[in-house]
């Protein structure tokens, strides 16, 4: 996990309690729009490529070998990427050699998939905490309804977006140093 819910109190305004903020799943929001702005999962060198069983009901992920062995621990975020149904960002709960548990509120869907899937530990940058609290705190205490929109007309359908918000809604002040972190999309 990139931070915890009582280093966004520390490290921010926020005016909601620890408690609150884990409720709300306000920390893997924030972990997806920064992977979304970056275009950047950061991967590790400890991930496990096989095939891969995902079941929605106990949340877990269930591999042909061992996640255990690979160094997977309880509290790490892992990126899933090839498979059918969930790819994505996902924080881990527990790991019982190859069947690794997902925390409450994480969500997968049923996939039996013989494909090769890579899941691999993230590894977060330390000076992301910051940020990330920050957009936390955004999020919880002043985030409106629309991402960056500025005015809307009907017809024809006409939109214009505020300059001073990144693409998922949050002001560039506390985003525009992900720049750094920005990883190229090759199509």
């Amino acid at each position: 996990m990139l931070l915890t819910a009582t280093e966004v109190t520390i490290m921010s305004n926020i005016s909601a309690s620890a408690g609150t903020i884990t409720a709300q799943g306000l920390i893997p929001t924030v972990q997806r729009s920064i992977s979304v702005l970056t275009n950047n999962y950061f991967p590790s060198g400890l991930y496990l490529r096989g095939g891969m069983t995902f079941n929605a009901t106990a949340r877990t992920i269930v591999a042909d070998s061992s996640f255990e062995d690979e160094n997977v621990l309880a509290g790490d975020t892992v990126y899933v990427w090839g498979s059918y149904r969930n790819d994505g960002l996902y924080d881990v709960a527990s790991v019982d050699d190859d069947e690794i548990t997902l925390t409450e509120g994480s969500v997968v869907q049923d996939e039996l998939s013989g494909a090769s899937i890579l899941v691999s530990v993230v590894k977060w940058p330390s000076e992301l905490k910051q940020i990330a609290a920050l957009m936390v705190a955004y999020d919880y205490d002043d985030r409106k309804d629309e991402k960056g929109l500025a005015s809307r007309s009907l017809g024809p359908l006409s939109e214009s977006y505020d300059r001073t918000h990144d693409s998922e809604g949050y002001p560039v002040a506390i985003t525009g140093v992900l720049s750094r972190y920005r990883m190229v999309n090759v199509v």
